[in-house]
């Protein structure tokens, strides 16, 4: 359900009252609803919407007089309203909800088509210099040898990731590789110690 369905909001927003009445009452209100006229009466108005004379409550600003108990000014319809602020908010909630989602998909979408202009990827890879490992120099030589204009920031993302794994394996595979030649190494050192 939208949240301007609530039938209770939309007599509100059309009439400026809010009113309460039994549910099934509530959901016989028609989709378009009708204009008012200034001198209907109340009777009038409940035929024009609803179709009958059925059972409606209105809220409306009472100045209770002091002595009046918290129980009974709470039975004069608090209930009621919080009832329909509450599914307001939760209507509202949700709404707010779906559109983050749409705005996340469609910023996932924008970055999936972002672009880096290839001079401005150049002058970062000659800026950082010496501080560049050759491989890394050499990567970024070979992706802007390709690019005629702008850099597909997913691709190159992509790219450097593969890299990335590609150097980590290769660090792992010569870390097990030193570990083994220490093994020898040791079993070699430990054959060479005189007994005793």
């Amino acid at each position: 359900m939208a949240y301007w369905n609530d039938p209770r909001v939309r007599i509100l927003r059309k009439y400026g009252i809010l009113i309460d009445a039994e549910p099934e009452v509530l959901d016989s209100l028609p989709g378009k609803l009708p204009p008012v006229d200034g001198d209907m009466t109340f009777n009038q108005w409940k035929l024009s919407i609803f179709g009958e004379a059925v059972d409606v409550g209105i809220f409306s600003l009472e100045w209770p007089y002091g002595n009046t108990k918290m129980k009974t000014l709470s039975g004069w319809g608090g209930e009621s309203v919080k009832e329909v602020l509450n599914h307001q908010t939760k209507l509202t909630r949700r709404r707010k909800q779906e559109e983050l989602e749409a705005l996340q998909v469609e910023l996932a979408e924008a970055a999936g088509q972002a672009h880096v202009p290839k001079g401005l990827l150049e002058e970062e890879v000659d800026d950082l210099g010496d501080t560049l490992q050759p491989s890394v120099k050499e990567f970024f030589a070979r992706e802007l040898k390709n690019v005629e204009d702008d850099v597909s920031v997913q691709q190159l993302l992509q790219k450097m990731l593969l890299f990335m794994n590609s150097a980590a394996a290769g660090f792992a595979q010569c870390q097990q590789q030193v570990e083994n030649l220490q093994k020898r190494l040791d079993g070699v050192d430990g054959g060479l110690k005189d007994p005793p």
